[in-house]
């Protein structure tokens, strides 16, 4: 076997080993809470970092959020996060907030 192969198969082993959840182990799902506590996070951090353009005040008074706003809540609320993967996604997102606000 060369080394490209064994690569290969130790990916693979690696891989396979992180999906397998064992039998009778229940994950906490994330709540509606700490989902929108990370996604109004990130928002504001995108918003510092110059991705995301401040509303104007004309545009403020509209019901409707921006489109890569709730783009990226659709996207929060598809990653389908345990608890513990949220709470540790607010957690790098509050420090580059901080990295960025310093």
């Amino acid at each position: 076997m060369n080394l490209g192969q064994a690569v290969a198969v130790c990916l693979y082993e690696l891989a396979r080993e992180v999906t397998s959840i064992p039998a009778g182990e229940e994950v906490a799902v994330a709540t509606a809470g700490e989902l929108e506590r990370l996604t109004s996070l990130l928002l504001g951090a995108l918003l510092a970092s110059g991705y995301l353009k401040p509303k104007l005040d004309n545009e403020s008074k509209s019901r409707a959020p921006a489109p890569v706003e709730e783009k990226i809540r659709r996207l929060i609320r598809r990653m389908n996060l345990s608890a513990e993967d949220a709470e540790l996604l607010l957690g790098m997102v509050r420090q580059i907030l901080w990295k960025i606000k310093t």
